[in-house]
């Protein structure tokens, strides 16, 4: 096999994970011309990566997807806002992240639950009262967006709006359109109409006595606070990846398992194993299959030296599919898998997804209502169609009709 692999291109985007598994036996640090960058996929180096915050810089999380120019230190000049949590490196990246942690302790988690389940119920009431449904379009795509509206204390009825703008976002930053730049696929004129919503939002929200997660980061009652322009970039991430990765969790689960019917019917008969199913999902197509950081110097992964300044892809789907990591059988779906080493699928280390405990109980509320009813449901279409992106993995429909 000629390995010809490139994060922004399509021809892998339906099953990468053949070229991924090509990749780790015989290019492990892979140079895409077309891109320009090192592409590292056995899980061993992209571990390495993802903990070395030092040499590795998440700053290119932000240079790659939007073009922006790097920067490695915050200056703390008067006016200036923090770069977001994503894109920062210790130690402003400690202090943001101490900063909005006081809004996802497992506490206030636990507290989301009922709301959450309440919002499920209603896209289930939906669905159900429909003699043909999509599970993306009735509950796979609403209900993460709506969990996070409400989190945040904004308006939940703006549902499509926000769903429109984190469309045309991912398809800008690594979609079909990404090609055109971050302004002229619309991706910067929708994040423009979002953060001037979340502008006006937030601006009341500095002087109220709300309980919503942008009142608590806005509010000087516990030392550091978020600036407003900080509490965008906020809003902006969580509205666009928070709800974008849980609906992709979601979706690739269901998915999983109607191509697995006798591990859909061992779970139908015994709900506990959901949770394990959301861990295997995570391990075996995870909603977003790499990241980038910067070197900052030299660096040498295996046999190559990655030079100062180059862009790192990390293969998170490939580095959760590594035999090496996870055994002979890691290709195959097993709910019942014994892992030895953690998946990937949130990221490791300092950089670990903020928001996998709230992903995880979304997914676990949607698929204990799911899973009986698709006994009594059959798909009106074998294929999968996947989303308009090349870094973020879900299916962007799932036709289905009662039976």
């Amino acid at each position: 096999m000629n390995i010809d692999y490139d994060p922004f291109f399509s021809e892998h985007r339906e099953n990468p994970y053949p070229t991924y598994a090509e990749l780790r036996r015989s290019a492990p640090v892979y140079w895409a011309e077309r891109s320009k960058t090192w592409v590292v996929s056995r899980y061993d180096d992209v571990m390495s990566v993802l903990k070395d915050t030092t040499r590795f810089s998440s700053d290119a999380m932000a240079t790659v997807l939007v073009g922006a120019t790097p920067r490695r230190s915050y200056d703390g000049a008067p006016g200036a806002p923090r770069p977001s949590v994503v894109t920062s490196d210790p130690p402003v990246h400690t202090a943001l992240r101490n900063l909005v942690n006081r809004g996802f302790t497992p506490r206030q988690i636990a507290a989301w639950k009922p709301e959450v389940e309440a919002i499920v119920d209603d896209c289930i009431a939906t669905m159900r009262a429909k003699k043909s449904f999509d599970l993306v379009a009735d509950l796979t795509n609403p209900m993460p967006v709506i969990v996070i509206a409400n989190v945040l204390g904004v308006d939940p009825s703006r549902y499509t709006d926000f769903r429109k703008w984190a469309t045309t976002i991912t398809m800008g930053m690594n979609g079909s359109k990404r090609h055109l730049g971050f302004v002229g696929s619309g991706a910067a004129a929708a994040s423009g109409e979002m953060s001037k919503y979340l502008a006006e939002i937030i601006e009341r929200k500095t002087s109220d006595s709300g309980h919503d997660l942008i009142s608590v980061l806005v509010r000087a009652k516990e030392g550091d606070v978020l600036t407003a322009q900080e509490a965008i970039i906020f809003a902006n991430l969580l509205l666009f990846a928070g709800s974008e990765t849980t609906t992709n969790l979601i979706g690739n689960a269901i998915c999983a398992l109607l191509q697995h019917p006798e591990t859909l019917s061992r779970v139908q008969a015994n709900l506990e194993l959901i949770a394990p199913t959301i861990e295997e999902t995570l391990r075996w197509d995870p909603p977003v299959q790499y990241l980038f950081r910067r070197a900052t110097e030299d660096v040498q992964i295996a046999d190559t030296i990655i030079p100062e300044g180059a862009i790192v892809t990390v293969l998170l789907g490939s580095a959760n599919r590594d035999e090496a990591a996870c055994g002979s059988d890691a290709a195959e779906f097993k709910i019942d898998r014994k892992m030895v080493n953690p998946h990937l699928a949130f990221g490791f280390g300092t950089h670990f997804c903020l928001g996998a405990a709230l992903a995880r109980m979304e997914a676990t509320a949607a698929l204990q209502r799911v899973i009986p009813l698709l006994g009594h449901a059959r798909r009106t279409s074998d294929a999968v169609n996947y989303i308009d992106s090349f870094q973020f993995r879900g299916p962007a429909s799932l036709p289905m009709e009662w039976s």
